[in-house]
């Protein structure tokens, strides 16, 4: 049998739901014998009162030790120290990576261009505007776009 320590008077007892569930099965085993005409009863007892009679005793026996039962007790969670070691420093940020526009390669060379080859009858020339050397040979290049640092 399971037996609890008593604190209060240092002794040892048993609990009191044990008690109650045996008087439970006991009124249930008369019941049953009376169910079965097992035991005759004299004809000044009414059996039928007698079987309602312990039945119910049985029952309120049953539900008494179920509810005198200990309930089970949560353990207390003590809290957790703290560490004693630092906790290790944030990561530090990277520095910013300037962004440089990558080199485009020279422009190919201009292909030789063939004469044509002359008509019979030439047609008058026409007049020509003024073109700038430099503008033709060198191509436009875009400006380079930088990033400012973060502070």
């Amino acid at each position: 049998m399971n037996l609890t320590r008593d604190e209060s008077k240092g002794k040892d007892r048993m609990r009191s739901d044990y008690g109650l569930y045996v008087v439970a099965i006991i009124c249930f085993i008369i019941v049953g014998a009376f169910a079965a005409d097992v035991v005759k009863l004299e004809y000044w007892v009414s059996k039928i009162s007698v079987t309602i009679i312990v039945l119910v005793i049985g029952i309120i026996a049953a539900v008494v030790g179920y509810s005198a039962r200990p309930k089970a007790v949560m353990p207390k969670v003590e809290p957790t120290p703290a560490p004693a070691t630092p906790p290790p420093p944030p990561p530090t940020p990277l520095p910013p990576v300037e962004e440089v526009a990558p080199e485009l390669p020279p422009p190919p060379p201009p292909a030789p261009e063939m004469p044509a080859p002359t008509p019979a009858v030439t047609p008058p020339p026409e007049p020509k505007q003024p073109v700038k050397a430099a503008e033709e040979e060198k191509p436009k290049e875009k400006p380079v776009r930088r990033r400012r640092k973060k502070a």
